[in-house]
């Protein structure tokens, strides 16, 4: 189940973008329309209508208000091991993690408060300064990490962060870990869960940097352009850049192509059917495009025969310790970044993995591009459950219809124009995000499966 805690945290951005409020708290509460809302007084409670399978009159909901409208910070992340949802909430002139019980909503821990630097009087406020919150793994540990991005301008730039081991209990917990990151450039920051570890990445006049923050041992190494793989010496490279952390070193991905981890595998050992081996060399192809759980997702050059119209790319799944091949399909570049309006995530067993208009069943190898399928538009997927139904929408014109996917065989379903699609999946449990209410909170709804 590891990665869940990133993919969680990065697809609930586009539920976040109506967001808005006066910095209320939030307070769990039953989803059942007839519940009581303890803590909320005479808030509404809300209706969703979720797909087939969801049971609708169970469940529990968190409010979140803190945010303006144009904020596309990310308050709510899964920790699928621990068994929590926790979320970013307001308290002050600080911030607090609230971490609840992902079956029941019950409250489970919550943290002291934290207060991001000040800005510099020079630096206008924008909403990408705001603090946010993801979850990360390293060596089979959940840590819930809250970090905010500081430009200076007239200093170094920072990312300031501290983290909280997601399986914490009671109130008033202490941050296990504090860090500030410099950055010799003017932002912005990129901080992810790399696979194995906290991630802090940034460019600086075009060059790469990257921090890799060990939260076990409280340590940072950092990198630059400079890193490389062996065979760089052999076919040249002209810089690389630090893209995810596998358990034996960083997954370096090179310019103006290939990818692995220095001195333990390399993707051109495991090249996936179609790729082009004529695409200057077998090693400079494949590129990462995204890190998430114990898998890294890669494009590559597809052999002319395959190419069509706009041009045809592989996209493929490789394994983040030993770069083994998982699965892979053919699929057109136009459907976003290579096929991706959205960062992939896993199922909570980690056998589905699912991204905008690609998914795969990682068991079998199979790989579906859902780009134009046949005469219809484009499906774009959000979330997959542990028996493969992904959920997303097809896109067609200024419409969007919702629709389920079985990832096993690529079939796609169309469901009523009002339903609401899950945001995230957990073990026997869906999360909904539900449009900005009149006072401008934000309400996220957890149902349990039927």
């Amino acid at each position: 189940m590891r990665g869940m805690g990133r993919a969680v945290t990065i697809m609930v951005a586009a539920a976040m973008l109506a967001a808005c409020g006066d910095g209320d708290d939030g307070a769990a509460r039953s989803a059942d329309p007839g519940g009581s809302s303890p803590g909320v007084g005479a808030s509404p409670q809300p209706v969703v209508n979720a797909p087939e399978g969801f049971d609708t009159a169970k469940g529990w909901q968190e409010t979140v208000g803190w945010l303006p409208e144009d904020a596309e910070n990310l308050t709510v992340g899964a920790a699928a091991k621990a068994g929590v949802v926790a979320f970013l909430q307001k308290k002050g002139e600080g911030y607090v993690v609230d971490a609840r019980d992902a079956a029941t909503g019950a409250p489970r821990w919550s943290s002291q408060q934290w207060q991001p630097p000040t800005l510099p009087e020079n630096v206008k406020p924008d909403p990408s300064y705001l603090p946010q919150l993801l979850v990360v793994n390293e060596e089979g540990r959940e840590y819930v990490v809250v970090w905010a991005y500081t430009p200076r301008f007239t200093d170094e730039d920072t990312v300031s962060l501290v983290a909280y081991p997601a399986d914490s209990s009671g109130t008033e917990v202490v941050a296990a870990h504090t860090r500030t990151v410099p950055m010799d450039a003017y932002g912005p920051a990129k901080v992810v869960d790399g696979g194995n570890g906290l991630l802090v990445s940034w460019e600086d006049k075009g060059i790469s940097h990257a921090a890799a923050i060990d939260l076990s041992k409280d340590r940072i190494q950092m990198y630059d352009e400079s890193v490389r793989l062996p065979y760089c010496e052999e076919v040249g490279c002209i810089s690389g850049r630090v893209a995810g952390l596998s358990p034996d070193g960083p997954v370096v991905t090179l310019s103006p192509a290939g990818f692995g981890v220095p001195g333990v595998w390399q993707a051109s050992d495991a090249l996936p059917p179609g790729a082009d081996l004529q695409f200057v060399s077998k090693y400079e192809n494949g590129r990462v495009f995204a890190v998430v759980g114990d898998h890294v997702f890669s494009l590559w050059n597809a052999e002319k025969g395959l190419r069509k119209q706009g041009g045809i790319s592989v996209a493929a799944v490789h394994d983040l310790k030993s770069g083994k091949l998982k699965a892979s399909v053919v699929c057109d570049p136009q459907g976003g970044s290579g096929g991706l309006s959205y960062d992939p995530v896993l199922s909570p067993n980690g056998r589905y993995a699912v991204g905008g208009t690609l998914a795969f069943d990682l068991g079998t190898g199979k790989g579906h591009c859902l780009w134009e399928v046949g005469d219809q538009e484009s499906v774009h997927l959000v979330s997959v459950d542990d028996d493969g139904t992904a959920y997303g929408h097809r896109r067609g014109g200024d419409a969007t219809v919702p629709v389920t996917v079985a990832v096993g065989t690529g079939k796609i379903e169309e469901l009523p124009q009002d339903t609401e699609i899950p945001f995230l999946s957990l073990p026997g449990i869906g999360g909904f995000s539900l449009p900005a209410a009149t006072n401008g909170e934000r309400r996220f709804v957890f149902l349990p499966r039927r």
